[in-house]
């Protein structure tokens, strides 16, 4: 009775039967204290109804955990300071994002699985466009592959996670994150076409390039994490650019919205850069590089998804 009511009352799309039904077997004490929730609707508290779905995440988050961590690496590039996420394919080869291994020659890369082993890497082929890359270790992996879905129809509302490394992390699991897909935004490659890329309301951050972005309930890949969503204009790049190129004592001309010039001293670019940075720092929401571009670049490279 009580499952059919849930079955009534929940929203299996993101949760699915199979998991529900063993969330109840295994907290069925808890579930009948909450029992009135489900079947009184109306009468269910927020903090309650926030109780169970908390539940439901926590049980799919230890469900994605097995299938996730043994197959997600950290990237580390200590030459270039620099850091990152990738996971396994199949193929044997990593996948991460172009822009984490760009300009690096393979002797200067390391991969690290989470059981602490460490494999150097001997072949780096970047989509730039696309921000993929693969990644070859010089021995085989004995570690379990991600699946990537067989679709990439979606809807926004679906629950995802991902894992991995973010910058300042020194832990050797990968961390776990979840969110929602929000919506789709089209960026611009460096040639100056447009591409797809998934909105996430994830707390992505430097060092999560690369990771796997999953379907929470299958813990399927369904896209790769490219960046958060924090783009800088081009007279912030600009700007910071001039900084970079002159060590003391200049004068950098901005360029408005409106086409307007304007003349800005060293103290007024560090003052413009840092306010822009400081309006950016309530984002929690990220970029995905979708499906249909991974298997895209798998393919052009004679890899079957």
């Amino acid at each position: 009775m009580l499952w059919e009511l849930l079955k009534g009352n929940l929203n299996l799309r993101l949760f699915g039967e199979r998991n529900m039904k063993r969330l109840i077997i295994s907290n069925v004490g808890r579930i009948a204290i909450l029992g009135f929730v489900v079947i009184f609707p109306g009468g269910a508290t927020a903090q309650d109804r926030a109780a169970l779905s908390s539940q439901m995440t926590a049980e799919l988050a230890r469900h994605t955990a097995n299938i996730a961590i043994p197959s997600v690496f950290r990237v580390l590039i200590p030459a270039k300071n620099r850091s990152g996420t990738a996971f396994l394919h199949r193929s044997g080869r990593l996948i991460t994002g172009s822009h984490v291994v760009e300009d690096c020659p393979v002797q200067a890369v390391t991969v690290i699985s989470s059981r602490g082993e460490e494999f150097g890497v001997k072949k780096i082929v970047s989509d730039q466009d696309h921000d993929l890359a693969l990644v070859t270790p010089d021995t085989k992996m004995n570690a379990p592959s991600l699946q990537l879905s067989s679709t990439d129809k979606f809807a926004v509302g679906l629950q995802v996670s991902s894992w991995g490394y973010p910058a300042g992390y020194k832990g050797q699991k990968p961390l776990f994150m979840s969110g929602y897909l929000s919506g789709i935004d089209m960026v611009e490659t460096r040639d100056g076409k447009n591409t797809a890329r998934w909105v996430v309301n994830a707390a992505f951050n430097n060092g999560n390039s690369g990771g796997p972005l999953l379907d929470i309930e299958k813990g399927e890949v369904i896209g790769v994490v490219s960046s958060k969503l924090a783009p800088l204009p081009k007279d912030v790049e600009n700007a910071l650019v001039a900084l970079k190129n002159h060590k003391s004592n200049f004068v950098f001309e901005r360029k408005t919205k409106d086409g307007a010039r304007v003349a800005m001293s060293e103290a007024q670019v560090i003052e413009f850069v840092l306010e822009y940075l400081r309006s950016q720092t309530q984002l929690v929401i990220g970029y995905a590089v979708t499906i249909v571009d991974l298997r895209n670049f798998l393919g052009s490279q004679g890899i079957v998804p």
